[in-house]
């Protein structure tokens, strides 16, 4: 017997197989898992028992065993076909989630029909009365339209917060309505055709065009190279109604839909199962057909499994005859035939790739980068068994030590690459497994970054991994396994749903976290070198071997026993390359690689016309544009030298030495001896009466502070069982940068904090061993700064040495950083990069635009310029950036699941030990930012981009009233050490509901002296803005698909600034921007009523109490508590954060808004264009677009609007409704 021990989440006895071995006579072996309660902690022991008399397992045995199902997943399906997943889950409590997936996505199409099962989601989901009755209840809907399915979710409280009744039932009545009742009325067609075409206009990126050639190259041979979600606008802009619901008939029947509800489920599962038999059970087998005649659906819909449909190669043809009924659910989702890199798993028959795969160009003046995608599609390996588990688990090792090493390339001196990426995944909804390696470099240095890549490739692949390299990433995905088995309680619903809905589409067991972690414990013990090296071979043969196919072949026919798992090979490889580049062979601008399919679901995808007319090789779309830009030449790189560098002979390749890694980053006796020299304790916090003060009872908030000046809070709770997060937070950033300092002026900050990160170095060690001891303790690590802090985060496992080593790493940082030359060199290239791409991107330009006429040359809130980028020194940087990071600046935050105990310990050993300064920190003579005052030339402002596609964007902005009203007395020098301010008494409405008019008078001048009032406010106007620019602009007006308001509000900073941007087509686009302008002008007169603020209150507080479930959200919370930089901001703030939002009155809202100036005078206005001409200006005097001097008066179109919703508002049958609702509001 192998035993193993573990933490993880409560589970039932599992039991892996029982029946029996074919000719053994015996039962297959199973996993016997116990559990017991130790305090907090859930212990599950684990055994993997012989199923015979008692004799010796061997390793066969032991890898034949079937993986157990989640006990708790429920899976039936009704009487008329469909199907339901019923799964209980805790996090976050009170709420749940509903998705009614429909299995018919844009890959079921007809030629003539491209894109209208994406319009079909719109109207079947935006025309349903039932999920309009969902708004306001705190519930969120949404839905999506993908390759193989339609997806509509509904994430909800347990009861509506407005009738105090059960959200479960309405949520399902609602899913009902949407899927099996829609309306198709002729005005919602029309609605969300042009919400559909906007949203078309405001996706069609270049790096969605990226997207479209990865996947049309990908997927050559079938439909998801060209069925889009999408579509065709040409198309979508022609369906009659008649057309659309026959596409609905043909698809959304009940056995053609599976409902997932996963959650909190008060009434248990039983409970939940009985309500989908209320609210499903009666949807007919038998569908009506456009005409009226009814249509069958086959007895073999019914008959379908329940576990799911494996994903694979199938006969069925791809498409049913238009207009008819499946005459079941396709056994393989999406119903399409790959071509493979290699033969399928269990010997079905399958097309497998011949020869070599050629390289396709995409070339595109504004691409960036040279990009190359190298792919091999693999059948799907159905993980069912632990010997499918096994060979997933040793692809992630081999993957996690691919990386590692090409990590270790890019650290040295003038690394020829950017980055250089391998993946290997189940897509559910391709249907395939799809490798694939990316590499990303300037142009200039395309040669090199493919070089570097095939050589750790062939590297790897021939000499596979060393022993030291196993035990150490074993070790360590094993700890991480068993991380996420001790966090099972506290995974998200949503999170969950996700993993089931994939799994069920790919054939995968389902299994809960827990019964993974035991069978990866199981099947650990049989992974050997050997394994793991033959995995490697084949795995990545499709690139070491790329151009030598027929060799590779022939060598595996010849020596079978060298290659247990057949090799693979290349099925398609696409290069995305610039059309320019600078005269030194760098990028010209553009916009960032992408993965493969990130863009693909509905709301990200756009207008696929330009890719139907493309040849196998893309011909030089630069030919069609103007002679390049100036100082630009054209970036002339065939397909042929491609595949030459990819099959280059690089002679000899040695296998890779091996590196040591330290059991700890700072000798414990150098420590002792720092102990002793300076003596740290305890020291009583600003405010406090004693050195080590009590949790505040309210917030479970402990605060202390180091002899060193160092301040901490921390907040301990179970959200992530056996984790925590730890953020350090030093007040000064990018706000610091003074332009005219000679080595260290724009830029010196973020340059310098990249610089750092990117060094990776402390103490005595290198980057790759400081990696490798954060792989090996579970520590993931980000430094950055923005314009008013540096910040470390930390994200850690507390158990085995975890809290520890990270306060080693964090000590070494602050005490005995290493600056290294390449370091600073590499954080330039990037800062220049990103500069650069600007230029290229429409949004990103607009916006930079916008900023430089409100703050001019002031670039500590912009990018800095290349030139700036350049004349930066690595002593100086280095100096700044250490300035800030010295004791008494800073402050460290700690959420999670650790002892305190242990967690004040470390902080005194490794903290307290930092050298104590008195020099006052930088921040506190922050120069301040100047807005400037809109001229004729910079208040509104147009551009336009060269591109091959049309489209447009808005922007508006101006200043904004800042989060902190901070007194005078608390500024700068004032705020060091000061003791915190006492909070007034907030009044809630129910306690003034017979208060005299001098007590509201006091509860409300208290209010407004509330430090935390004006953030409250402030939001509170932006859910209110938001929600008015959403129904006018893009529900009533249809000018656009997304439109939003955001203000960017400093914590330490008395600064702030609004912005309004708004997407839609170049011909659109002014009226757009008006419309939103006439919106947050009307606030004025068009008054908030006590509906809008009640909805906007629910929402803030409803997002605010699921989020304290989560521990980054908690950190949020306990940043700047003690901070000197945000004197403001205290425990009590904590406390009141729900009571402010509910004090709240619609007066202090528009004391928020009248804080801003949205007159004709004050406001930036930008609009950018793309296109290959820009269009014409719009009639002199159409740009002001505002009503009698500025105040938001109703134009002709604004009318037009209201009447089309009031009359949509009738037509609902509401009007009475709300007017017994206001009635009600008025009396209450």
């Amino acid at each position: 017997m192998r035993s193993v021990t573990f933490l993880g989440a409560p589970c039932a006895a599992v039991r892996i197989g029982g029946s029996r071995l074919a000719g053994a006579g015996g039962r297959r072996p199973f996993i016997r898992a116990s559990a017991r309660r130790d305090g907090r902690k859930l212990i599950v022991t684990a055994v993997l028992a012989d199923g015979g008399d008692g004799a010796a397992l061997d390793v066969d045995s032991v890898l034949r065993a079937n993986l157990p199902s989640n006990p708790d997943l429920r899976v039936g399906t009704l009487a008329n076909g469909f199907r339901y997943v019923i799964l209980p889950n805790p996090t976050p409590p009170n709420r749940f989630e509903a998705h009614l997936e429909v299995h018919g996505g844009s890959v079921d199409e007809g030629e003539d029909e491209q894109g209208i099962a994406h319009l079909v989601e719109h109207v079947t989901f935006l025309g349903s009365k039932k999920r309009e009755s969902l708004l306001g209840t705190g519930a969120r809907s949404n839905a999506y339209t993908d390759f193989h399915h339609t997806v509509f979710h509904v994430h909800a409280p347990l009861t509506n917060v407005n009738t105090g009744e059960p959200m479960l039932p309405q949520v399902l009545d609602a899913l009902n309505e949407i899927a099996f009742e829609p309306e198709f009325s002729p005005h919602r067609i029309e609605k969300e055709r042009k919400a559909v075409l906007a949203e078309a206009q405001m996706m069609n990126t270049i790096e969605y065009r990226i997207d479209c050639q990865l996947l049309k190259y990908l997927h050559h041979e079938n439909n998801l190279g060209c069925r889009f979600p999408i579509g065709m606008v040409d198309q979508v802009k022609q369906w009659p109604m008649e057309k659309i619901r026959a596409f609905w008939q043909r698809w959304y029947f009940p056995a053609n839909t599976t409902l997932y509800v996963v959650g909190d489920l008060p009434g248990g599962t039983d409970e939940t199962e009985k309500l989908i038999q209320r609210y499903f059970g009666a949807v007919p087998v038998r569908l009506t057909a456009p005409d009226g005649a009814e249509l069958d659906v086959s007895p073999e819909v019914l008959a379908l499994p329940e576990g799911g449909a494996p994903a694979g190669n199938g006969d069925e043809p791809a498409l049913p005859p238009p207009g008819s009924a499946p005459r079941s659910r396709h056994d393989v989702r999406p119903p399409v035939e790959h071509v493979y890199g290699m033969s399928d798993w269990q010997g079905r028959p399958v097309q497998v790739i011949e020869g070599t795969a050629p390289v396709r160009v995409f070339r595109h003046p504004l691409l960036q980068h040279f990009q190359l995608s190298l792919f091999c599609k693999m059948p799907v390996r159905e993980i069912n068994s632990m010997e499918d588990l096994r060979y997933a688990f040793i692809v992630r090792l081999v993957l996690s030590v691919l990386q590692f090493r090409i990590n270790g390339r890019y650290v040295q001196d003038d690394a020829p690459f950017i980055s250089i990426e391998m993946d290997s995944s189940d897509a559910g909804r391709e249907g395939c497994c799809v490798s694939t390696l990316t590499i990303t470099s300037e142009p200039k240095d395309w040669r090199g970054a493919t070089s570097v890549a095939i050589e750790e490739v062939r590297r790897l692949q021939k000499h596979g991994v060393s022993r030291a390299e196993l035990e150490r990433y074993l070790s360590a995905l094993l700890r991480d396994s068993a991380h996420l088995a001790d966090q099972a309680q506290s995974v998200p619903s949503v999170d969950n749903l996700d993993y089931v809905m994939e799994s069920m589409a790919l054939g995968h067991k389902v299994l809960d976290h827990a019964q993974s972690h035991a069978a990866l414990e199981a099947v650990a013990g049989t992974i050997a070198v050997e394994q793991v090296n033959a995995v490697a071979a084949s795995l990545l043969s499709y690139i070491s071997h790329y151009g030598r196919e027929d060799a590779l072949l022939e060598d595996f026919a010849a020596n079978p026993d060298a290659w247990p798992v057949e090799p693979t090979r290349a099925t398609s490889i696409v290069a995305c390359i610039p059309a320019y580049m600078d005269a030194s062979g760098h990028s010209t601008g553009g916009g960032p690689p992408v993965q493969r399919g990130a863009s693909m679901t509905t709301m990200e995808h756009v207008d696929v016309d330009t890719l139907d007319d493309v040849e196998p090789v893309q011909p030089d779309e630069a030919e069609v544009w103007d002679d390049p830009p100036e100082g630009a030449v054209r970036f002339e790189l065939e397909a042929g030298e491609i595949a030459a560098a990819l099959s280059a002979d690089l002679g000899e390749i040695d296998a890779l030495e091996d590196v040591d890694v330290p059991q700890h980053l700072i000798d414990p006796a150098e420590v002792d001896r720092k102990v002793a020299e300076l003596k740290p304790e305890w020291v009583p916090p600003a405010g406090a009466g004693e050195a080590r003060p009590a949790a505040d009872p309210a917030t479970g908030v402990v605060q202390r502070r180091l002899s060193n000046g160092v301040r901490v809070n921390y907040r301990r709770t179970e959200n992530e069982p056996g984790a925590a997060v730890l953020r350090l937070a030093a007040p000064g950033g990018r706000s610091l940068e003074d332009g005219a300092l000679a080595g260290a002026g724009f830029g010196s900050v973020g340059v310098g904090v990249r610089a750092a990160s990117e060094s990776g170095t402390v103490g005595e060690w290198r980057r790759e061993q400081v990696e490798l001891f954060c792989i090996s303790k579970l520590i993931n690590c980000m430094l950055e700064t923005d314009e008013e802090f540096v910040v470390m985060d930390f994200h850690l496992a507390v158990q085995d040495g975890g809290l520890q080593s990270v306060f080693e790493l964090m000590h070494q940082f602050l005490e005995a950083p290493r600056w290294e030359e390449s370091a600073l060199e590499r954080s330039k290239k990037m800062f220049v990069s990103h500069y650069q791409s600007m230029a290229k991107s429409l949004e990103r330009a607009t916006a930079d635009r916008i900023m430089d006429a409100m703050i001019g040359p002031d670039r500590r809130f912009r990018d800095p310029t290349p030139e700036d980028v350049d004349a930066l020194q690595l002593g100086k940087v280095a100096a700044i950036v250490t300035d800030m990071l010295r004791s008494n600046n800073l402050e460290v935050n700690i959420v999670g699941d650790f002892d305190e105990e242990e967690l004040e310990g470390l902080l005194l050993r490794f903290l307290g030990t930092l050298q104590p300064t008195d020099q006052v920190p930088a921040w506190v003579e922050t120069p301040p930012l100047a807005f400037l005052a809109p001229t004729p030339e910079t208040g509104a402002q147009r551009w336009h981009l060269k591109d091959s596609d049309e489209r447009a964007c808005a922007y508006i902005a101006g200043p904004a009233p800042a989060r902190w009203d901070v007194p005078a007395e608390l500024r700068g020098r004032g705020a060091l050490d000061a003791a915190p301010l006492p909070l007034p008494e907030l009044k809630l409405p129910h306690e003034l509901i017979n208060a005299t008019a001098e007590e509201a008078a006091a509860a409300a001048a208290a209010r407004r002296r509330h430090p935390l009032y004006r953030s409250s406010t402030l939001m509170l106007l932006s859910e209110v803005i938001n929600a008015r620019l959403f129904t006018t602009v893009r529900d009533s007006l249809g000018l656009t698909y997304d439109v939003s308001f955001e203000m960017s509000l400093f914590d330490r900073l008395p600064h702030a600034w609004y912005v309004v941007s708004v997407t839609s087509e170049p011909k659109k686009i002014d009226a757009a921007m008006n419309a939103c302008v006439r919106v947050l002008r009307g606030v004025r007169n068009q008054a908030i009523t006590p509906r809008e603020l009640a909805r906007a209150r629910r929402t803030i507080i409803a997002r605010h109490e699921t989020d304290l479930k989560d521990n980054g959200y908690c950190l949020g919370l306990l940043t700047h508590l003690q901070s000197d930089a945000v004197p403001l901001k205290t425990i009590d703030c904590l406390k009141d954060l729900v009571p402010i939002y509910e004090a709240c009155t619609i007066e202090d809202v528009y004391d928020a808004y009248n804080a801003f100036d949205f007159s004709e005078g004050a406001v930036f206005t930008c609009i950018g264009t793309s296109g290959k001409d820009a269009p014409p200006p719009p009639p002199a005097g159409a740009a002001a677009g505002v009503g009698r001097a500025g105040q938001g008066a109703m134009t002709p179109e604004d009318k037009q609007a209201a009447l089309r919703a009031m009359e949509e508002f009738m037509k609902t049958g509401g009007f009475m409704q709300a007017l017994q609702k206001m009635r009600g509001e008025q009396q209450e």
